[in-house]
């Protein structure tokens, strides 16, 4: 296989796993949006039943008729302030998306223009993997039993067997 073959395959991978992060993601904020149009609908629900309930009560007893308009602003009030986390929350996740949108869009621009450089393995672990086939197989190991060994191709062994002129 080229370096080029490989280099599309593995720029390949690493598009598919962004995709599926970005769905993962995509699932969980979704979880939570729903979690938190429940908890909204619940406190809508309540609303309406101290409404009905305040209307109710209003005209059963004319004399508090005055301070309806009182207990209106408080119960808006508290409304307002139990929802304001949720609000707040659902802003957060919306900034949260946009972030994660827009550093996707950032990456998949990066690499539409080939600026990004995929790095197969550190140069030092290339090294030590050189040292490490040529010695076995010095040693008398097959290439089969050395690529077994180490968990790498018979044509990654066998190439750096020729660059080492050994074979």
């Amino acid at each position: 296989m080229s370096i080029e073959l490989l280099a599309i395959v593995a720029l390949s991978i690493l598009v598919i796993v962004m995709f599926l992060l970005n769905g993962i993601r995509d699932k969980e904020l979704s979880r939570k949006l729903r979690l938190y149009e429940k908890s909204i609908e619940e406190l809508n629900r309540q609303n309406h039943t101290i409404s009905k309930e305040l209307s109710r009560i209003s005209e059963k007893e004319p004399k508090e008729e005055d301070n309806l308009p009182q207990i209106k602003a408080r119960i808006k009030e508290e409304v307002q302030k139990s929802l304001r986390p949720m609000v707040e929350s659902i802003k957060e996740i919306e900034i949260v998306m946009q972030n994660f949108q827009d550093e996707q869009i950032r990456r998949i621009d990066e690499l539409e223009d080939g600026k990004k450089v995929v790095n197969f393995a550190p140069k030092n672990m290339a090294n030590s993997n050189e040292k490490l086939i040529i010695s076995q197989y010095k040693s008398g190991k097959s290439e089969a039993m050395i690529a077994k060994d180490m968990r790498i191709g018979i044509g990654e062994v066998d190439l750096i067997l020729k660059l080492a002129n050994l074979k």
